[in-house]
């Protein structure tokens, strides 16, 4: 059957939710009858598959029908937030900062939702801006429709943690307007800062929230293809988690497990037909795409694509990094096949894979693959190098006795010491075979400190971004061809390391994401409140909770960067006021916290209020030469194990506030 993109699959998901929460299943089945729609209702509740323009109208008038209410349109789209808007297309949103810049991007965000129309921005001002909606020939305007644009309209302010626009639909094409008109206005979080701070109390989805699905999501595929026993399978993990990930219309997946072995294909939201032509030409022989090489040190395996009109950079992100996940999954499972021919080679790998596949941090990986060079190779001692601060550093080592040991924690190697060092960045990928015949002093060096008889170094590497090196050693001379065959199985370990560096630099960006203020450095609202919450069950501390006075003034007079800058000056002053062990985080806007724990006496939380307000006393720099004297409003309180965190933060809270009412 020919697939129609018109409509995305979050508006049917939307109709039908709002329908199910107020008439029960029942009530879907009669709209989805009365609307001529003949599949189950669960095909119309996956966000990832796109509809006809006919369809929507005809759900939504036998949704007015069913439910008595012709305004259902409206009602729905006021509703979107609740009903529809996916992880990945709600990070997108988030990451443009506002609704001023949503609005000015009206016509990709409109994109994702509605392909059978244009949407333009007009004019855009402070707490306003005018949108213009135009049908695109052949299609016959509704009032279902409009209505339901103006809903979603009024959400865009709501996004942010805002309260929700007034829409005003000064032109319609129903009424025979050549395109419907809407002014929308909204209130300025400014204006609103008790009103933002409630929100975010009560549990509003925040851009914290939204990353921290993100990455789970990102673990949960890699549980999936950890359990994947086949290449087959692994594929279609990663092509059905990407429709999860990136808001597009379709999707598809090429790539050949092995060079011998035929193309895997995988489709979503396409015809046989339209898979055929796709496949047969390169993947950017079409407009509206988004491609992402699967691809590893080792080779290149395919292609994963997406198609839509446009897309968000943090969509880019997530399918670059699903396509990574393909290929780690491929190479591990490609190792595995190769490793088949001798047991022990195939299980000690299979570990690894596992084991890389658990570890989070690079020290973990690590060391885990310096265990699987020492046991796969029959290695006397391996060791893991990674290039940090311009020098190669030891970073995990196997097999070294006590002695040895202590001198390889202090291993160091800069570009002074050998030409290995340019040999690593220059990232040729070959390997490097030593023993006592070698011409290179350092090498000579190394071999004599640790007494080895022959090393054989390999580069830890994805293409353009060398990671480090990889040492296998050994006391005794191992022989030409069992070398060759040491070089091999290292080869692929130092790949799989790559790989799942690689993985902990995507999940570490994305827990810094989630829990650092991206401004000051600071912890986030997400992460202080997670501090709270674990000191209050342990013990006995302080918090205060600081407050600029004059803020916006700064904003208003001197523009958002120099705001920005005092912000930033304002972070590290506290960080260097609080105690060694204290947290000091931005909750947002103009708002600091400092959480200390422990004792501190009667006039304990006094006198750090004090020492806070003494450390910006120092004017502050900013842009166009001029200073700026920050001032702020601390109030603090003590708290006490088994306390609600809630509680504590409204007590510090309420100080502040009485202490900016005593200043004035």
């Amino acid at each position: 059957m020919e697939q129609i993109r018109e409509t995305a699959g979050v508006t049917l998901r939307a109709i039908v939710r709002y329908v199910r929460a107020r008439g029960g299943d029942t009530a879907v089945a009669h709209v989805l009858n009365l609307a001529g729609e003949h599949e189950p209702p669960e095909a119309y509740d996956d966000a990832r598959r796109w509809w006809s323009y006919e369809t929507k109208i005809n759900v939504f008038a036998a949704a007015a029908q069913a439910l008595g209410d012709e305004s259902v349109g409206l009602r729905v789209g006021q509703s979107i937030l609740s009903y529809s808007v996916n992880t990945p297309l709600r990070l997108g949103l988030l990451m443009l900062g506002g609704p001023t810049q949503l609005i000015r991007l009206i016509a990709t965000t409109s994109a994702k939702f509605n392909a059978s129309a244009d949407m333009s921005t007009l004019s855009t001002g402070h707490g306003t801006a005018t949108v213009q909606y135009r049908l695109r020939g052949g299609y016959q305007p509704s009032r279902y429709d409009c209505d339901y644009t103006r809903g979603l309209l009024t959400q865009l302010p709501a996004l942010f943690g805002l309260p929700a626009a007034t829409v005003a639909h000064d032109a319609c094409q129903v009424e025979g307007a050549e395109a419907c008109v809407y002014t929308v206005r909204w209130r300025q979080r400014r204006l609103l800062s008790w009103l933002w701070r409630g929100r975010r109390r009560a549990g509003d989805d925040s851009t914290d929230d939204v990353l921290a699905g993100r990455m789970e999501l990102l673990q949960r595929t890699v549980a999936e293809l950890v359990a994947a026993e086949q290449p087959e399978r692994a594929l279609a993990v990663v092509a059905d988690r990407a429709g999860y990930a990136v808001n597009a219309q379709a999707f598809l997946l090429v790539a050949s497990p092995a060079p011998d072995q035929p193309r895997q294909v995988h489709g979503y939201g396409l015809t046989d037909a339209e898979i055929a032509v796709l496949t047969d030409a390169p993947p950017t022989s079409f407009g509206g795409t988004l491609v992402a090489d699967i691809a590893s040190p080792n080779r290149y395996y395919g292609y994963l694509v997406a198609y839509c009109e446009d897309f968000f950079d943090a969509e880019r992100r997530m399918l670059d990094a699903y396509a990574n996940l393909a290929a780690v999954a491929l190479d591990a499972l490609s190792a595995l096949e190769t490793a088949a021919e001798r047991q022990r080679t195939a299980e000690s790998l299979l570990a690894l894979a596992r084991k890389l596949t658990l570890a989070r941090t690079t020290p973990e990986v690590a060391e885990v693959t310096a265990d699987a060079v020492r046991s796969v190779m029959g290695a006397d001692s391996a060791t893991v190098l990674l290039h940090q601060q311009g020098k190669l550093r030891m970073v995990a080592n196997s097999g070294a006795g006590d002695g040895r040991l202590r001198k390889a924690q202090n291993l160091t190697v800069s570009p002074q010491d050998t030409d290995l060092f340019d040999r690593f960045r220059a990232n040729t990928g070959r390997p490097r075979v030593y023993d006592r015949g070698s011409e290179e002093p350092f090498i000579l060096a190394m071999l004599d400190t640790f007494g080895h008889d022959m090393m054989i170094i390999v580069d830890i590497a994805l293409p353009d971004h060398p990671y480090g090196i990889l040492v296998a050693a050994y006391d005794t001379p191992q022989g030409t061809t069992r070398a060759r065959e040491i070089i091999n199985r290292m080869a692929g370990v130092a790949d799989q390391a790559a790989t799942a560096l690689r993985t902990c630099e995507l999940l570490e960006e994305t827990w810094r994401l989630a829990h650092v203020d991206a401004l000051t450095g600071l912890a986030n609202r997400r992460a202080f409140m997670a501090a709270l919450d674990a000191a209050l069950g342990v013990g006995e501390g302080a918090l205060l909770f600081i407050d600029l006075d004059g803020f916006k003034t700064v904003n208003d007079t001197l523009g958002h960067a120099a705001g920005d800058q005092l912000l930033a000056a304002v972070a590290g002053r506290l960080t260097a006021a609080a105690r060694t062990g204290d947290l000091v985080a931005r909750l947002g806007g103009d708002e600091f916290v400092v959480l200390t724990h422990g004792t501190l006496g009667a006039d304990g939380v006094p006198e750090l209020a004090g020492r806070i307000q003494a450390a910006l006393t120092e004017p502050v720099a900013v842009l166009g030469g001029g200073t700026i004297t920050a001032r702020a409003s601390v109030g603090g309180t003590r708290f006490h194990a088994g306390e609600e965190s809630q509680h504590v933060l409204h007590r510090a809270d309420t100080a502040m506030y009485e202490a900016k009412r005593v200043l004035t």
